[in-house]
């Protein structure tokens, strides 16, 4: 916001304009440049949510942020859980070893929460999660290893070759 030494109602269009115009020309009297942009992407929201949704989508269009912080920043104002893997790293020496970083958002754990991941942090319940999804992930491959070796009781083997 700029500091103008004469106030907005002393101007020629404090003194002229009416209505949406006046709105519009005292936010460009009293501010610039992105400020601007977010300012006037809001003039015409009705709630808290849509007036965020407004700044983040301005922040986004002018690269302030990312891809990422749009979407971190949009699950926050939605109170939608969100989260997302931030790094992933491998030991090129022993490929098994590596770590994941996860960034995620207060909805996020409290949605873990309910549905009955405890721990003494966020970062303790997440990891919980996270350690059941891996445990998921590996027994899914065990049972794909072993498709078609366990005995199929419900195939039927027809032989079409009737000899007489």
């Amino acid at each position: 916001m700029s500091k103008r030494t004469i106030p907005f109602a002393m101007t020629l269009k404090g003194m002229t304009t009416k209505g949406r115009t006046r709105e519009i020309a005292k936010l460009e009297y009293e501010y610039s440049g992105i400020e601007l942009k977010k300012e006037l992407a809001k003039l015409d929201c009705d709630s808290d949510l849509d007036k965020a949704m407004a700044e983040i989508q301005v922040e986004f269009d002018e690269g302030v942020i990312d891809q990422t912080e749009f979407d971190k920043r949009s699950a926050i104002a939605n109170k939608t859980p969100w989260v997302e893997v931030k790094k992933m790293e491998v030991n090129v020496e022993d490929p098994k070893q590596g770590y994941m970083e996860l960034d995620w958002n207060d909805e996020f754990v409290a949605m873990l929460q309910e549905k009955g991941y405890t721990g003494e942090s966020d970062e303790s319940v997440v990891n919980k999660w996270f350690n059941d999804v891996c445990r998921t992930v590996l027994l899914q491959e065990i049972e794909d290893q072993d498709y078609g070796l366990e005995s199929q009781d419900d195939v039927i083997l027809v032989n079409d070759n009737d000899e007489e």
